[in-house]
């Protein structure tokens, strides 16, 4: 139902891998498993206001808006075109049959490289359900209740974030990515941000000598973050596991967690189903 509050839900907060993943045994998979507090589902967010907003459809997406009670979608923004993060657009054609959805054409906001996925990865069947507006960055998008600014993140050659403001909010939503380029960062430091949301996909990473990763380990995060000037971070896609050359392992434990986040004041991490009002 929509409201005139707005809120920024987080439906998702893990990186590609669910935390725990069925294919580990680590101590951060074993500890998931016993305590539900410390699992979590592939990354993606929701602005609840007059319209609701999906930010990315992960392939959780249908047990996540289940999970919060989300009956309706306005319109869907996508950062890029990795499974996590767009796989979830599958399931809304199959909505057509089921009362309130009838007829329903979604708004889709997706980098204009991505069209042609539509076509070659099989989704063309899909289209008829879908007005589909290709973005860029420097893009602005007026909504209703909320303003998206699309600027451009290092991660995949169609990679991008948005800055959104709201009534009584700004803050910048950069999932996936490292040090973004420096026409964003620039962008970011001339606004007063109340937060940003970042990725820390990995605790630690260790990698072979000439290998790059285009994903936050947690100190790269944080790093970043505070060469922003911005008072509040929340860092998500985080799998809570490490890296170690060639191997995922176990990252830090909930205690160290706890205590990295008490040593960087203005510092948290999302979980899921984690709300903010805007």
């Amino acid at each position: 139902m929509s409201t005139d509050n707005l809120d920024l839900i987080f439906l998702g907060s893990s990186g590609a891998i669910l935390v725990p993943s069925f294919h580990c045994s680590c101590r951060t998979c074993e500890k998931a498993r016993k305590d539900p507090k410390l699992q979590r589902t592939r990354a993606s967010a929701l602005i609840r206001g007059k319209e609701n907003i999906l930010i990315d459809a992960s392939p959780d997406m249908e047990f996540q808006l289940e999970r919060e009670g989300i009956r309706y979608i306005d319109r869907i923004f996508i950062t890029h075109w990795h499974y996590d993060h767009c796989w979830g657009l599958a399931p809304f054609p199959e909505l057509g049959s089921h009362g309130i959805w009838e007829k329903k054409i979604f708004d889709l906001y997706l980098p204009e490289q991505d069209l042609k996925y539509f076509d070659n990865l099989g989704f063309s069947w899909a289209k008829f359900r879908y007005d589909i507006h290709p973005v860029k960055p420097g893009d602005i998008i007026k909504l209703p209740d909320s303003t998206f600014e699309v600027v451009k993140t290092t991660h995949s050659p169609d990679s991008v974030g948005y800055i959104i403001t709201t009534p009584n909010k700004m803050f910048a939503y950069l999932v996936d990515g490292v040090v973004p380029p420096e026409e964003t960062i620039n962008r970011l430091k001339e606004l007063e941000l109340d937060f940003i949301v970042l990725e820390s996909t990995l605790d630690d990473l260790i990698l072979p000598e000439g290998v790059r990763w285009y994903s936050f380990s947690l100190s790269e995060a944080v790093a970043f973050w505070k060469t922003l000037n911005v008072p509040k971070c929340i860092l998500t896609h985080a799998s809570f596991h490490s890296w170690n050359i060639d191997k995922l392992i176990a990252g830090i434990t909930p205690a160290e967690r706890e205590a990295f986040v008490m040593k960087n004041p203005g510092l948290s991490f999302a979980y899921d189903g984690l709300k903010l009002g805007l």
